[in-house]
């Protein structure tokens, strides 16, 4: 009877129960993974959000530089401005400097260059070229004669003769630097950069990003099969986020799952039948109950403790149903835990976004007060803010300090930030700090009960000194002053990135504050000009003193606050100097210099400091300068040079004084004459007669009472007429107009 009873039992209830279970689980199942669709939406919007103001922030930061730059910057106005003249080298190779500092100074850019329209010349840090021979000429020119606004482009760098689509993927933006003759400036970033911006954001196996152009075309994706250049799919797409800057559209979703993408989009189909199913099933179960309600209600109170994961032991019916139901449900929360990891990693990034956004520039809009108190509030500074001040901590010798520390410089650039929190602890001020750039982390220092700029001094110091006593490098540490309102942060920071640009005059391991840069006047580039041409004259005429004027310009410098772009410039001009009389003293002084002497001055300008930079330079110079006099002295007729000159200092006043009529006295001919004369003395040979006789004019004029024309005939000049034009020449005045200066003076 009893078996009777069970085997009924068993007919009645287990299909049922399965089809119920079942029915349930795919209702569960599919309701979860709706659930899940509309939670992973949020966080596609989210992410593609963060994204996009990621790729706006760092572009319009560049852009931004680039308009500064080019209104701010006298080495691009120059080098874009018409009529430079005789100064177009020095003013090209000043604007060349320039790149190739603004390039290393922005890991973003992989290239930047200057086109200037007149004379169609393309500028990089490295050369100068006619834009019929720059491999990217094709791109000036669509820029050039471009009608619409300038933006951001995604395109292919060519090689040189290479195809326009086939060199390296970069976008690109072209900024007008002279509105006159439409000349620009092109700067170029990689696109595998946007690709590492991203990847470094989401999980690849996961989730896919694709940023695509208003064409609907692919510029960067995280999918490998997807191709730039191709037109993208809607397909799975969640969110789509539009970039401000560009206009470009973020877009994103989760990787294609099979079977689960195909069963996922019949879900209301799946949860129609599956409930048809319930329904069905519970009448059963209600007739059935009508003849067997206590058997029933066991099994249901079995089921409803298998749910609670307390089922009996003996009940093994249902057993791999739940498993299922929880193996999804362990599934469904590991995909909320990734996606709950994503968010703290997005945090991070809002958060260095808004430390950026408040260094980069004085914000005034009215509601911007109150959204940074609740920012501050998500970062759990519940204090009113009642000043700010900035510290810049650059490593000092940065290159050096990434080639010595290739693999532990993380842990040691950690172990910085780890002491600035240290020698802060217990304050009643809050310090927040973000690293820059690669060598500069930036310390904020938010004050909330009215504390002095002593106490950003004191703690600066403090942690100079630490890391001068307790590690192997030392840092540098440039200060702005105080502001008096959150807002008008970026004040501050501007001067402090002013302090640390004049590390390189002040030296390094040190303290650089505001009244550091006020108390030393600042260094003017033009009056030290004056010695460059003097210097290098020097040099090529085989003369000692060129160490007097430098020793004079080092001075001068010395006593003056300098940037490193100044300096470095300087040193650029004189190097420019010396190539051009260098090549004016014969093949063999020009090929030793270029392949010995001028490399070395290159790398002289990679140094830290101004000190560093002069001196090594000048030690080089000597060298140089050494190696150019062996050079003269090895040659046969440099004696019999040595002679002719000394002929010309005795005969000076000959009025038949020429190269003619030295071959005939030395037995030479007047071009063998000239060109050994142009080798041994850097000059010609008129200008050395014309030098003499102007410095024995000079002479006469200061210390005889004799007449105008009596000096001219004593000195070479038979005509007076031709003697003072010379003279005003050579002076630049008259010789009555020096002699009374002499006499006033």
């Amino acid at each position: 009877m009893k078996s009777n009873w069970f085997n009924r039992l068993l007919i009645s209830y287990l299909p049922i129960f399965f089809i119920i279970s079942l029915s349930l689980l795919f209702m569960t199942y599919f309701t979860l993974n709706e659930m899940s669709r509309d939670a992973a939406i949020r966080a596609n919007q989210a992410l593609t959000g963060n994204i996009a103001k990621l790729l706006d922030s760092n572009l319009a930061s560049i852009d931004a530089l680039m308009l500064y730059e080019i209104r701010n910057n006298a080495s691009l106005r120059d080098f874009f401005s018409d009529g430079a003249g005789p100064q177009q080298q020095l003013i090209d190779v000043q604007a060349s400097g320039f790149l190739k500092e603004f390039v290393q100074n922005n890991p973003m850019l992989h290239s930047l260059y200057l086109y200037r329209t007149p004379d169609m010349t393309v500028l990089t840090p490295a050369t100068r070229t006619k834009l019929e021979h720059f491999a990217d000429r094709q791109h000036i020119g669509l820029m050039v004669n471009s009608s619409e606004l300038y933006k951001w482009t995604a395109r292919a760098i060519p090689t040189d003769g290479g195809d326009q689509n086939s060199g390296l993927p970069v976008i690109s933006l072209a900024k007008t630097a002279n509105l006159k003759n439409l000349s620009i400036m092109v700067a170029n970033v990689r696109i595998e950069l946007l690709y590492e911006w991203i990847t470094s954001m989401v999980d690849k196996q996961l989730t896919f990003v694709h940023i695509i152009d208003p064409q609907g075309n692919i510029i960067v994706s995280t999918v490998e099969a997807a191709k730039t250049g191709t037109a993208a799919s809607a397909k799975d797409v969640l969110s789509a986020t539009s970039s401000e800057q560009t206009g470009w559209i973020i877009a994103s979703g989760n990787r294609d799952v099979g079977l689960f993408s195909f069963v996922s989009s019949q879900f209301y189909l799946w949860m129609g039948g599956a409930a048809f199913i319930v329904v069905a099933g519970f009448s059963w179960i209600v007739f059935v109950s009508r003849r067997q309600y206590k058997p029933i209600q066991g099994l249901i109170s079995l089921a409803a403790r298998a749910r609670q994961g307390q089922a009996s032991a003996s009940v093994t019916v249902a057993e791999d149903e739940f498993k299922l139901i929880g193996s999804a449900i362990e599934e469904l929360l590991d995909e909320s835990n990734a996606l709950q990891e994503q968010q703290k990693e997005l945090s991070i990034y809002h958060k260095r976004h808004l430390f950026l956004s408040l260094m980069e520039e004085v914000h005034t809009e009215a509601n911007f007060g109150s959204y940074l108190t609740e920012e501050m509030l998500r970062l759990g500074i519940d204090k009113p803010t009642t000043g700010t001040m900035v510290a810049i901590v650059e490593i000092d010798s940065y290159e050096e300090f990434a080639n010595q520390y290739r693999d532990d410089q993380h842990l040691l650039k950690y172990i910085l930030g780890a002491a600035i929190k240290e020698v802060t602890e217990n304050k009643p001020y809050t310090v927040w700090t973000e690293w820059i750039s690669n060598a500069k982390l930036g310390v904020l220092y938010l004050f909330h009960d009215g504390e002095s700029e002593q106490e950003a001094y004191e703690r600066s110091e403090e942690l100079r000194d630490w890391v001068a006593n307790n590690m192997d490098f030392t840092v540098t540490i440039g200060i702005g002053s105080m502001a008096q309102r959150l807002e008008l942060t970026a004040e501050s920071f501007q001067g402090a990135i002013a302090a640390i640009g004049y590390k390189f005059s002040l030296g390094m391991n040190r303290l650089i504050c505001s009244s550091d840069i006020s108390a030393q006047p600042k260094g003017e580039l033009f009056r030290q000009l004056q010695y460059v041409r003097v210097i290098s004259k020097s040099i090529r005429q085989g003369e000692d003193k060129w160490q007097a004027y430098y020793e004079e310009m080092l001075q001068v410098l010395s006593g003056q606050l300098n940037t490193r772009e100044d300096v470095i410039n300087l040193m650029q001009a004189l190097t420019g100097y010396l190539q051009k009389d260098m090549a004016e003293l014969g093949d063999e002084i020009y090929t030793m210099w270029m392949e010995e002497v001028y490399p070395s001055l290159q790398l002289i300008l990679e140094e830290e400091t101004q000190k560093e930079v002069i001196h090594a330079y000048q030690q080089q110079l000597k060298k140089g300068f050494e190696q150019i006099r062996q050079l003269r002295e090895s040659k046969l007729a440099h004696q019999q040079m040595h002679a002719i000159k000394q002929y010309i200092e005795e005969q000076y006043n000959n009025a038949d004084l020429s190269l003619s009529h030295l071959s005939e006295v030395f037995n030479f001919s007047t071009s063998y004459l000239s060109r050994l004369f142009r080798e041994a003395f850097g000059m010609k040979f008129i200008d050395f007669v014309t030098r003499v006789r102007m410095e024995k004019a000079i002479e006469l004029l200061a210390e005889t009472e004799e007449a105008i024309q009596d000096i001219g005939r004593a000195v070479g000049y038979d005509q007076s007429l031709t003697f003072i034009r010379v003279f005003k020449k050579y002076t630049g005045e008259t010789p009555g107009q020096y002699r009374k200066k002499l006499r006033t003076e």
